[in-house]
């Protein structure tokens, strides 16, 4: 709704005599209003569900994920389930686990056993990802 208004337009109009663009107006107006609480962290929830044949069977598979901020180090939800898996990955190329050659997408890079070892790195690291599967 924001973009159909025009508040995110980054050319300047003229209000009263002065220019402003309405992005730089909206983030001065907004910024002051989206911080934190004092004591207040971010949360960053994962819901995904992936529908297809896996054996010969139809398959519904939900992933959940719930992680919060690590308050004690300092680092936001975001942080966490943002840098954890890339650190994870580029370790797991270095040691030569994940092989696939190129700009590959990272399902296709990490799967089977090698998928397994990276889901037990991010519990290391208290990132934990539910996997449900039911047969549809």
């Amino acid at each position: 709704m924001l973009k159909e208004c025009g508040m995110l337009d980054s050319t300047p109009i003229e209000v009263k005599g002065i220019k402003i663009s309405p992005r730089e107006f909206l983030s001065h107006i907004m910024t002051p209003k989206l911080q934190p609480l004092e004591r207040e962290t971010d949360v960053c929830v994962m819901w995904n569900t992936v529908t297809g044949i896996k054996d010969g069977q139809k398959m519904r598979i939900d992933y959940y994920m719930w992680e919060e901020a690590d308050t004690e180090n300092g680092i936001s939800a975001m942080g966490r389930v943002t840098a954890f898996p890339e650190a994870i990955a580029t370790v797991m190329l270095g040691k030569g686990e994940i092989t696939k050659k190129g700009i590959v997408a990272p399902e296709d890079a990490i799967e089977g056993k090698i998928y397994e070892n990276f889901l037990e790195e991010l519990k290391r690291r208290k990132i934990n990802i539910l996997e449900v599967s039911k047969k549809i």
